[in-house]
């Protein structure tokens, strides 16, 4: 068999055996057509490690984002451990260091910037979209759910009578997390307008004009374009509102293992990111009214 083939297997694999998201599996098998490529075209061997790092070399050379180039290390060794269950030796590109990243805090929404979110929505001409869009928001920020699970609900997912949603997360893992009257009420409004477009048989709890299940791109555009019209012009995208979210628990008092459950993060480290944030703006309040600041 060759890298082709072998890249196939591993993105079957992926898929059927690590049950990773749609998103991540799109990342590596784009990742592995450009090395693919890179190889081919430079006439080296791509189960080399040495033509692995010439390539992140390269990369490096253009300047990408370090996440990225990250991304596409995780990637290489995650094929290497593959490639060593399937055929046995040594994983391939298992060495490969990644760059160190840059320490930022998530960019999240203050409440009155949700509120103009909101607002736009509200303004649109389409019964509809106005409705739909009203309740994205609503259910981004008030679950703290990601787009992928956002775009995997059904309408079976909403519990109107308990205020739940069931959401599944990354390795079809479920989890239920509550939702506030404003959700719930702007759910029942989007699911009664929800009736009049798709087919019978569309189960997905969100619709795009065409009746069918919205993707994530179609979720990142309508947040793109509320975001334009509202006049918010800090650059939030939905998990933006996923961070808005936990950062407004937080400051609330709520328990940080509460917090790792109800955004389904496996480690509670991830789930600390989000104290970060607090603690930062505790210091601009500090910074903006202490007399001796």
């Amino acid at each position: 068999m060759g890298f082709l083939e072998d890249r196939q297997s591993f993105l079957r694999y992926c898929q059927i055996e690590r049950r990773l998201s749609p998103h991540t599996k799109r990342s590596y098998e784009q990742t592995l057509d450009q090395y693919a490529a890179y190889c081919q075209s430079t006439h080296q061997d791509p189960y080399d490690a040495q033509t692995a790092r010439r390539y992140l070399y390269v990369l490096y050379e253009k300047q990408l984002a370090a996440s990225t180039v990250s991304q596409k290390v995780s990637c290489f060794k995650q094929f290497g451990k593959f490639m060593a269950r399937e055929q046995g030796g040594e994983p391939l590109f298992h060495d490969l260091t990644s760059p160190k990243k840059k320490q930022s805090l998530p960019t999240f929404a203050v409440p009155t910037e949700v509120e103009q979110l909101l607002e736009a929505a509200s303004r649109q001409d389409d019964p509809f979209l106005q409705a739909r869009d009203v309740a994205i928001i609503e259910v981004l920020y008030g679950t703290g759910i990601r787009v992928a699970e956002l775009c995997g609900m059904n309408l079976s997912s909403f519990d109107e009578v308990l205020s739940f949603v069931h959401v599944m997360g990354k390795g079809k893992k479920e989890r239920y997390v509550p939702i506030g009257q404003y959700a719930v009420q702007a759910l029942q409004r989007y699911i009664e307008l929800r009736k009049g477009v798709g087919l019978p048989t569309e189960t997905a709890l969100f619709l795009s004009q065409k009746g069918n299940r919205m993707t994530t791109d179609q979720i990142r555009y309508v947040m793109k374009r509320l975001r334009k019209d509202s006049g918010v012009h800090k650059p939030l995208t939905p998990h933006s509102l996923r961070h808005s979210f936990a950062t407004d628990l937080l400051e609330r008092g709520a328990d940080l293992r509460a917090v790792q459950e109800l955004l389904g993060h496996e480690s509670l480290s991830t789930t600390g990111r989000y104290t970060h944030v607090s603690t930062e703006r505790l210091r601009s309040i500090y910074q903006a009214t202490h007399p001796r600041k």
